[in-house]
């Protein structure tokens, strides 16, 4: 027996054990450990020791697209704000560099801060960001009232006008700040402050479609509304989002789906928005007084004023004037309008 455990084979087996456990000792000694004492009055001696290290989050990086854009650059810009979805589920606070960003539009100032604010998004991490290089741009970045909602360390000029708003509310629209969103675009683009009907209408619709598709219940829903008036021109741009399930993830839309499309072998969620558009599409209510939801928007949206209306929501890209509509392969988590009003009278 003697022989046998000094062979060169068990040899090299006992010696690969020590160095195995020396390895696990100097691991535990290099960790610090709170003790718990066991709840158990007989097993009170038998406490456990627990590893209380925890690794530091990192700050990583994250250089936006050159075209920081939803509208134009669709599906590399939602890409993007999953990549810091990503980074933050994996332990580690973000900054959000978008320093050598060469174009930049509202959209995408609006959703980077709901994305902040978000508390799915940003679990508690930190998140950081700096300003664009370009003046222009960084002129476009500071008056968008970015710095109205996020902490910095640098001082920022106030703007006057409450251009970025930020509501949670409960099975209800709102005239009011509709009206003040309205009055923000008008006196800029129009110089009055007659309230024009089909704008007034598209956000009160807007506001009731996030009520009935931003969550799979009615009810609490989570909004913002960006105005931004652009000083190059005479133009005032809208977004308007949430970042709920998205139109065609909604009860509605999905029953819809499911009843009828799939009867008929239609699947795509590109096969059902002129559907939506043209009202065939019913909401969970389906009550008169409720309005007419998103049918009415794009009846609205075909006034010549607006020069621009795009629709993101899920993996679908709709373009309200041209009536030009793609899937993109990167699906949206939420809904966003964006929309803009010209007085093209004026430019002529």
């Amino acid at each position: 027996m003697k022989k046998f455990y000094t062979t060169s084979k068990f040899k090299k087996r006992n010696q690969k054990k020590s160095l195995d456990a020396i390895k696990k000792y100097k691991k535990r000694k290099e960790k610090k450990y709170t003790y718990v004492e066991s709840k158990s009055k007989k097993d009170r001696k038998k406490g456990k020791y627990y590893n209380t290290v925890e690794r530091k989050p990192k700050i990583i990086p994250l250089s936006a697209p050159a075209d920081f854009s939803l509208i134009n650059n669709t599906e590399k810009t939602i890409s993007y704000f999953n990549l810091a979805q990503n980074t933050i589920k994996s332990n580690n606070g973000i900054l959000f560099d978008i320093s050598k960003i060469t174009t930049l539009t509202t959209d995408a100032i609006a959703v980077q801060i709901a994305k902040i604010k978000d508390e799915r998004f940003h679990l508690n991490q930190r998140i950081l960001g700096n300003e664009p290089d370009d003046e222009d741009l960084k002129k476009l970045f500071t008056q968008s009232g970015f710095y109205e909602y996020v902490n910095t360390t640098n001082k920022h000029p106030k703007n006057d006008k409450k251009l970025l708003i930020h509501e949670i509310t409960n099975n209800r629209v709102e005239p009011d700040i509709a009206k003040e969103a309205c009055l923000i675009g008008l006196k800029y683009t129009f110089k009055n402050e007659e309230i024009f009907e089909p704008l007034y209408d598209i956000l009160i619709e807007i506001m009731q479609n996030t009520n009935n598709h931003a969550g799979n219940t009615r009810g609490k829903y989570d909004w913002w509304l960006h105005v931004y008036n652009h000083l190059d021109s005479s133009k005032t741009s809208y977004t308007f989002l949430d970042l709920g399930v998205g139109i065609f993830e909604s009860l509605p839309v999905k029953s819809f789906k499911r009843d009828v499309l799939e009867l008929i072998g239609l699947t795509s969620n590109l096969d059902l928005v002129p559907k939506l558009f043209a009202g065939e599409i019913k909401s969970r209510t389906a009550r008169p007084e409720r309005g007419k939801g998103i049918p009415q928007v794009f009846e609205c949206s075909q006034d010549p004023v607006f020069d621009k209306f795009i629709l993101i929501s899920n993996d679908i890209y709709a373009d309200l004037k041209t009536k030009e509509n793609k899937i993109i392969k990167t699906p949206f988590n939420g809904t966003l309008f964006y929309w803009e009003i010209n007085n093209n009278q004026n430019e002529n």
